[in-house]
């Protein structure tokens, strides 16, 4: 997809979802007036991005071919933190492995792909099997399991856990050597399970009713906390003292012990994703408006107004925090761009699609959540 192609793609998804009075749909020429409006304003708007700094001043800067930074470089040279970044690539394309000055390697033909606790090997999916490997080497063990999905790794250097998900929602928990594999859980497949930074082996999953943490050797249930509503992930705070449990119309913040500590919403936006700044309470949030996208910043922990870091027309995909914290990736698959942020300091790359070819087009986005790992 060209850049004019996704320019028109926001305009015509604005000009959808703009409510139409009577008088507009019954008149052929009012909608044509209106859409060439409309046009004229999604490309003035398309346009420019609004990047906020933190005296909250907006710094509009002009972007590549109606969406899109201006100068971006043209392709990923070095990633700006330490780290080792996965990047999963719909459609069975590949998931890479991207080092801290910009080599790619690509591991495989995988469905989905996750980093071990502390980077040194990688647990995978295909439509078979879940198996690990160990970068730049080859597999280390595999286990039949027919269409397993959303793996999860935890653990000290020498004890540790792989939790997943049957196609049936059920949730299992193999030892990181591939032995011990069983059954923890049944219809727990809502949101990918999550492990307690704070306390070993012990997961958080959500089931249609409530959120629940779990010793995965014992199998007994620490809290369950009862929701209301469809949960689409779920983000520890690296402390564990804090829980997002994510859903389109609203984020919960629950405490260590499941209490409800905040209740975050949007009124006119849908939210896409949240990720905690690694070593703090900051939660940075992915917002989509009707035709626009935005990151917001606030403290989980306290009932504080957000900011806005960035800003920029169509859809955002995945955000995550370099492991030091000190940057924030933001996937912008309308802009066909990766854009890292830092403060009121923005760094834009293009051509990703090209670096991350997917042979699926039909408008999957990149996997890169919680895969930015373990600066050595």
């Amino acid at each position: 997809m060209t850049p004019e192609d996704r320019a028109w793609e926001v305009v015509r998804r604005a000009f959808e979802e703009r409510a139409s009075t009577p008088s507009q749909r019954s008149s052929k020429h009012a909608s044509n007036r209106l859409l060439l409006a409309l046009v004229a304003a999604g490309a003035a708007a398309a346009v420019a991005i609004a990047v906020i700094t933190p005296p909250g001043h907006a710094v509009l800067e002009r972007v590549r071919r109606a969406v899109g930074i201006e100068h971006a470089a043209p392709r990923l040279v070095a990633l700006p933190a330490p780290g080792r970044l996965l990047v999963v690539s719909p459609g069975r394309s590949g998931v890479w492995v991207v080092d801290a000055d910009g080599l790619r390697r690509r591991l495989g033909n995988y469905d989905d792909a996750m980093w071990s606790p502390h980077g040194l090997y990688v647990v995978a999916t295909t439509p078979t099997e879940l198996l690990t490997l160990e970068i730049g080497r080859s597999v280390r063990w595999s286990l039949p399991r027919r269409g397993a999905r959303s793996p999860r790794w935890e653990g000290s250097l020498t004890d540790t856990r792989i939790a997943y998900f049957t196609p049936r929602g059920d949730l299992r928990v193999v030892a990181g050597d591939g032995t011990g594999d069983h059954l923890l859980a049944r219809d727990a497949g809502a949101a990918p399970p999550a492990w307690d930074p704070a306390r070993l082996h012990t997961v958080a999953y959500a089931t249609g009713s409530a959120v629940v943490l779990r010793n995965a050797d014992t199998r007994s249930i620490v809290w369950r906390a009862p929701i209301a509503f469809g949960p689409t992930s779920l983000a520890w705070s690296s402390d564990g003292r804090l829980l997002a449990v994510v859903s389109p119309t609203r984020v919960l913040v629950l405490a260590g012990d499941g209490s409800v500590e905040r209740t975050i919403t949007t009124p006119t936006g849908t939210f896409r994703g949240a990720a905690f700044r690694p070593r703090t309470h900051e939660l940075a949030l992915s917002v989509r408006q009707r035709s626009s996208s935005e990151i917001k910043l606030l403290s989980a922990g306290r009932s504080e107004a957000s900011r806005v870091l960035f800003a920029g027309p169509g859809t955002f995909g995945d955000i995550v925090w370099a492991p030091d914290g000190s940057w924030l990736l933001v996937d912008w698959p309308t802009a066909d761009q990766w854009v890292f942020l830092r403060g009121g300091r923005v760094r834009a790359v293009s051509n990703i699609e090209q670096q991350f070819p997917p042979t699926d087009r039909r408008g999957a986005t990149l996997q890169i959540a919680e895969r930015w790992c373990c600066a050595r």
